[in-house]
């Protein structure tokens, strides 16, 4: 009786063992995902040009506190910046964009340098918002000729 009860018992424990295993090793492989950045990508089609800017954004770290946006000829969803031929923006900072014919108006609290092999038919205008009210008048212009990215 002691042998069939210990057989049982250890066949039991075996089997939780596995379970609680697999369960570990879930939730472990669910843990690669925190940290990985995290991209997105708009683009803005030109059609007198017929070519295409791009705004793209990276976002990482562990409690996602890292943010880095680019104006970019490159298509590519993910990407590392590149200063040469990028227009790069630090920080969690909007970027409100506007057309006009062939030229992309850019409204930001950040003015980068200009890169300077940015080659694109379409001419990249920055301007820098130091007021917050400014801002916020943009910001209600939006939904009209204005767009926020």
């Amino acid at each position: 009786m002691k042998k069939e009860t210990l057989i049982i018992i250890s066949t039991v424990l075996i089997l939780l063992s596995f379970w609680l295993g697999m369960k570990v090793e879930r939730e472990l492989a669910s843990w690669d995902e925190i940290g990985k950045p995290v991209f997105e990508k708009e683009q803005i089609y030109f059609p007198n040009k017929k070519t295409s800017l791009y705004l793209k954004s990276k976002n990482w770290g562990l409690t996602a506190d890292h943010k880095i946006s680019v104006i970019s000829t490159k298509s590519d969803l993910e990407f590392q910046p590149d200063s040469i031929s990028e227009y790069i923006f630090h920080g969690f900072g909007g970027i409100i964009y506007k057309m006009e014919n062939d030229t992309l108006k850019i409204y930001s609290t950040q003015k980068p340098k200009t890169p300077p092999k940015f080659e694109s038919d379409i001419n990249v205008e920055i301007i820098e918002i130091k007021d917050n009210l400014e801002w916020i008048k943009l910001n209600d212009k939006i939904k009209n000729e204005y767009q926020k990215f």
